[in-house]
């Protein structure tokens, strides 16, 4: 009786599953690292890594008239049991880019946890890292922490976006972030705004991405603008980025648990005013180069972080990353990857962020199985 009541029910699910067009998809990677960093006291430790998994569900409605809603969910996840890492921690749903809207001849329209501009704009990062790297030792310096941090490659909270349909090899992304909250007798602080126009034909690729928080200094807005440009045709891969930012923000501020400064020498730097917004500008660009043959690809990337100004004056903040990594594709969904990493910081982004090194390192390698 249980058997055909369970059978009856599975029967009257899968109409009702065709009809959602619902996809479970999702990318599992694990490996293992060797990292010497500020986190291991500049120690060679070797680990069991998740490299940024995730999983997720999609889907589709035709509404008719060449109109479709579009939904999708997407949670991180570690392979390793660890937690703490924003975008794979575990336990929390819809972590990832989580949201609903439609498409159709004019483009899309979607509301939730989107993917900023400036995480789309990232065509100098195409390798992998393990969850125990907190210097980021194989990815470009324009997503690295700057004094207070580089703003965007993330995601927008309480998000709209549009996205155009592509025209002439042109498209264009426009971006808001709700802040919802104002303090009394105060502007209003959180809203985000981001806008990105790229190109791509025949191999060749370029784009302007803008992403801004407002009002984080009175009317001043902090602003981070990306170039980036490239050709990706014939089993070759070159691509190129410039990124120059503005920000505001507390150089003295504390961590989140009151222990102490966020920046752990800030100390050592008296002529940086203990102000609620101090300014700060700097470049970083960025090349990478990557050439397949056959079932391997090796690649290698290399980045600069200017020297920053805060509040006018100019300190040796700056820091050099390169990385070289082979890839071995082992089907249409496997991917095996080894590689090794380095940033190596200036005299004063080592004093301001209390390291005992200048550099750091890792060594990796992975499997990637996407379904």
């Amino acid at each position: 009786m249980k058997r055909t009541i369970l059978v009856a029910a599975i029967a009257a699910t899968i109409p009702a599953l065709a009809q959602a067009d619902v996809n479970l998809y999702g990318s599992l990677r694990a490996g293992v690292s060797v990292t010497k960093n500020s986190a291991n006291n500049y120690n060679s430790t070797f680990g069991v890594d998740d490299f940024g998994s995730r999983i997720g569900f999609r889907g589709k409605e035709d509404l008719g008239n060449g109109l479709k809603t579009i939904w999708q969910v997407e949670t991180g996840l570690s392979l390793d049991g660890t937690s703490g890492f924003a975008s794979t921690d575990s336990g929390k749903l819809a972590n990832r880019e989580s949201y609903v809207g439609v498409e159709g001849g004019f483009g899309k329209v979607r509301l939730g946890y989107l993917t900023d501009v400036l995480g789309d704009s990232e065509s100098t990062d195409n390798l992998y890292g393990p969850f125990r790297d907190n210097m980021g030792t194989g990815f470009p310096l324009y997503e690295a922490t700057d004094v207070f941090g580089a703003y965007g490659d993330s995601r927008f909270k309480n998000g709209i976006r549009y996205d155009s349909p592509e025209l002439y090899g042109f498209s264009l992304t426009a971006q808001y972030g709700a802040g919802e909250n104002q303090a009394a007798g105060q502007m209003k602080q959180g809203d985000k705004v981001g806008t990105r126009v790229a190109y791509q034909n025949s191999g060749f690729f370029g784009a302007w991405a803008y992403a801004g928080a407002l009002n984080t200094n009175g009317g001043s807005n902090s602003a981070t603008n990306r170039l980036e440009g490239g050709y990706n045709a014939n089993n070759l891969y070159l691509a190129a980025t410039y990124q120059w930012v503005t920000l505001y923000g507390n150089a003295h501020a504390q961590k989140s648990d009151g222990s102490g400064p966020a920046l752990a020498g800030i100390g050592n730097f008296p002529s940086i005013a203990t102000l609620n917004a101090n300014k700060l500008e700097n470049t970083t660009w960025a090349i990478n180069a990557a050439y397949a043959f056959g079932n391997f690809k090796p690649s290698v990337v290399y980045s600069k972080r200017g020297d920053a100004k805060v509040d006018g004056v100019r300190y040796s903040l700056g820091a050099t990353q390169w990385a070289a990594a082979l890839d071995y594709t082992v089907s249409k969904r496997t991917l095996l990857q080894a590689g090794y990493g380095q940033v190596k910081e200036n005299h004063d982004a080592q004093l301001i962020n209390g390291h005992a090194q200048s550099t750091s390192t890792t060594i990796w390698a992975m499997m990637k199985h996407n379904f």
